[in-house]
């Protein structure tokens, strides 16, 4: 035998279902009240890349909280979505070589003030192996400290 629904149990579902939309709606509009949070700062500022004889450089032009010493980097390269590394940045003007497919890129860090840390006026070119990079196509390389953060500079072949 079914029992025969009361209008006070209604009016108690209707509350109830009232009192929960306006939690919901009140919680949304306080959220899309507050101001934006501003995007964290960047610890490494790159220049533009500068493409010469289809190998790409850049610069390091602004460095925040560092000094940040050069063996605590690592080096991802990015090509049309497919990544090399992390591999381990090599010491001042040295070649740290990522295969990326059939391809091998070398990447070298020149060190402008010779301190074994990446600062400003620092460089870095990205090279094919042995000639220019590959074209039309889209590069990204990250530079990451100590898993705590990225720096990333991005370009792409004519």
């Amino acid at each position: 035998m079914v029992r025969p629904v009361r209008l006070r149990s209604l009016a108690f579902l209707a509350f109830v279902f009232a009192a929960v939309a306006f939690v919901i709606g009140a919680s949304f509009l306080a959220y899309s009240l507050q101001p934006p949070r501003p995007p964290p700062p960047s610890n490494l500022v790159f220049s533009d890349i500068a493409l010469v004889d289809g190998n790409a450089s850049f610069e390091i032009l602004n460095v925040t909280g560092g000094p940040y010493s050069n063996a605590g980097f690592q080096i991802t390269l990015v090509v049309n979505d497919f990544s090399g590394g992390p591999i381990a940045i090599g010491l001042n003007n040295s070649v740290t070589r990522i295969a990326i497919g059939p391809n091998e890129y070398r990447i070298v860090w020149s060190d402008s003030n010779g301190d074994s840390a990446v600062d400003i006026s620092d460089t870095f070119f990205v090279t094919g192996d042995g000639g220019p990079l590959p074209a039309l196509s889209y590069y990204e390389l990250d530079l990451r400290w100590q898993m705590q953060w990225t720096a990333k500079a991005t370009w792409s072949t004519p």
